[in-house]
């Protein structure tokens, strides 16, 4: 596609000049405050929570379900991880009791 070509016999200033004069006339909806006051109403008319659970039971065990498998992995690792490092420490300490130069010194 080829591109038009660019007025350059224009003025720099004439786009703002169009800008300034430009107006918008948007048609006005008669019934607009009507509506927004029936959103408002509606919105107010939201389902109570134990409505909305029995409602979404499914979706909201599910994602019950896979929160609980997630922070058992997550605690799982974590858990390891703590052993690791005590069983190390007490390792490096048991070590150290039996080494040969701190028996000597006592």
């Amino acid at each position: 596609m080829n591109a038009p070509a660019m007025d350059t016999h224009r003025p720099p200033d004439s786009l703002t000049r169009t800008l300034a004069n430009w107006r918008v006339a948007a048609p006005r909806n008669p019934h607009f405050r009507a509506e927004v006051w029936t959103r408002i109403q509606a919105a107010g008319d939201a389902l109570p929570w134990g409505a909305y659970v029995r409602r979404h039971a499914a979706a909201l065990s599910g994602a019950l379900a896979l929160a609980v498998a997630a922070g058992a992995v997550t605690g799982q690792g974590w858990a390891r991880a703590q052993t690791a490092a005590k069983s190390a420490k007490l390792a490096a300490a048991y070590v150290e009791s039996l080494d040969a130069r701190v028996l000597s010194s006592k």
